[in-house]
């Protein structure tokens, strides 16, 4: 796919404390004796922007625990369109299939947006953890709950609500899943990522410029005052925030 890689060779050598040490929010969780029996089956990788974790339609050999960056999870709208269906960053994992069992063709595609690293382990590795662990497959469920909740309620955003409020509530999950005010996406991908015209993303952060919510350009954005910008979304972005906090007990606290 053009404009697209996939990067299968950077397996960096496992280093078990870092492991321990995770900035992943779900591994954050865990009881520390869960996440030493875990620790050698994890792998550090770099994610590099545009990278391709996982094709539509193809197994899902290998799941990534995000410690840092962006990944996108996309569906196809058209022969060649897809649009986010929803966001991964620190806070969670890309392997919903392998959790539910159905990872020989899961439909949705996963990308790579921002740069950073991850904890990856192989699908096999991953369904045995679950089933020797209780504790690991309950977490691992009640993220599952928490994405279906994040995505349903995208539906309903983007269904009744405009493009600025749309735009803001997107803003403020991507700052969650960075756990970062910075925001480094053009508007061309910004565009893509919501399933509008680039002109209408281009408007709409200029508006939020303007009324000193955020500072963008055309690389990048920064959130400069969140509060407001929380007040120009719509409720949408805190009920999901309230159920990963709720179900996961992860608060974010940016940088």
């Amino acid at each position: 796919m053009i404009g697209y890689q996939r990067v299968m060779n950077d397996v960096q050598p496992t280093d078990r404390g870092s492991v321990l040490e995770s900035r992943n929010g779900l591994l954050r969780v865990l009881p520390r004796s869960e996440l030493e029996r875990l620790a050698p089956l994890l792998h550090p990788v770099d994610l590099k922007p545009r990278q391709i974790l996982h094709h539509s339609g193809t197994p899902m050999d290998q799941v990534y625990f995000i410690e840092k960056g962006l990944v996108s999870v996309s569906a196809k709208s058209a022969r060649d369109k897809w649009v986010e269906v929803w966001l991964t960053g620190s806070e969670g994992m890309t392997g919903i299939p392998v959790v539910l069992g159905d990872d020989d063709e899961p439909p949705f595609r996963r990308v790579v947006q921002v740069s950073g690293s991850a904890l990856r382990i192989s699908r096999s590795d991953l369904q045995r953890a679950m089933d020797q662990s209780s504790i690991l497959r309950s977490l691992l469920l009640k993220y599952v709950q928490v994405v279906l909740l994040q995505t349903s309620q995208a539906s309903v955003c983007n269904a009744t609500h405009d493009l600025k409020q749309r735009l803001s509530r997107w803003l403020l999950l991507a700052r969650d899943c960075l756990d970062d005010d910075a925001i480094p996406l053009t508007h061309q991908v910004l565009s893509r990522l919501l399933g509008v015209r680039r002109p209408s993303v281009t408007q709409c952060l200029g508006a939020l410029d303007q009324e000193g919510v955020l500072r963008n350009s055309r690389a990048h954005v920064r959130i400069t005052d969140p509060e407001k910008l929380e007040a120009v979304a719509c409720d949408c972005h805190r009920l999901i925030r309230y159920e990963y906090e709720r179900l996961l007990g992860m608060r974010r606290n940016h940088t």
